[in-house]
């Protein structure tokens, strides 16, 4: 049981972590000089993800949201409703730093979701086969989107249009956990080859978002955001 859990940790939390380098290193030291947010904060928001994202999937195992596509949608609302709750404070609207801040809540969220997942499936299964890679698409897959819509959500605080890129999480989400469902349910919904083929696309849906998100689009969000609150930076990422 113990080697489960360590091999869940793993596989539920370092995805996220490189996430977490991949996506901010170049907003804070030794990129640039003075950092784009606080570090404390970023990681207490990480922190709290995790809370949130492991109490979500307590929600759904016991009460079976996995089992239906339609409950999954659900849960894809319920997830971007969370990060709302949790970034809608004073102290993060109008911010631009709120955009990081989300991020940070997206993948902790995806660290307690995925960890809870790859526990209770590594612990079903009789030996390590296949479904070990699903769990290590399902790990870096969610850590990507969850990320991404985290920072979508801190956008709309920073730039007091929650529920408009509430919206614009959601969406992606929404079409990942249709995904998720087809390979939680290691190929009885459609057979192997849907289960396998389910896969294929949601890493390449997950890369497509993360890129677009956190690659293309966030270093005009974040000059945009510091022109609204009267600052400006030329050591902002190309």
């Amino acid at each position: 049981m113990d080697w489960i859990l360590g091999l869940a940790m793993i596989l539920g939390i370092g995805p996220a972590l490189a996430m977490m380098f991949i996506g901010v290193r170049n907003y804070t030291y030794p990129r640039v000089e003075q950092p784009f947010f606080s570090d404390p904060t970023f990681f207490g928001m990480l922190v709290v993800g995790m809370v949130a994202g492991s109490v979500l999937f307590f929600a759904m195992a016991v009460l079976g949201f996995a089992t239906n596509i339609v409950l999954m949608v659900l849960m894809a609302i319920v997830e971007v409703m969370a990060m709302v709750v949790v970034m809608n404070l004073r102290r993060f609207r109008g911010k631009s730093d709120s955009v990081f801040y989300g991020y940070a809540l997206g993948l902790g969220m995806a660290c307690g979701m995925s960890t809870g997942i790859c526990f209770v499936t590594t612990s079903t299964v009789k030996t390590l086969d296949a479904s070990v890679l699903i769990l290590v698409v399902i790990s870096v897959t969610m850590a990507m989107i969850l990320g991404s819509g985290g920072t979508n959500v801190g956008e709309g605080i920073a730039r007091h249009r929650v529920m408009e890129f509430a919206l614009q999480a959601a969406i992606p989400l929404i079409v990942y956990n249709i995904l998720l469902t087809v390979m939680l349910h290691g190929g009885d919904i459609g057979g192997s080859i849907v289960y396998y083929l389910s896969a294929v696309v949601a890493v390449l849906f997950a890369i497509m978002v993360y890129g677009r998100t956190m690659v293309k689009q966030l270093p005009s969000v974040v000059r945009d955001v510091l022109r609204m609150e009267g600052k400006r930076r030329d050591d902002i990422p190309k």
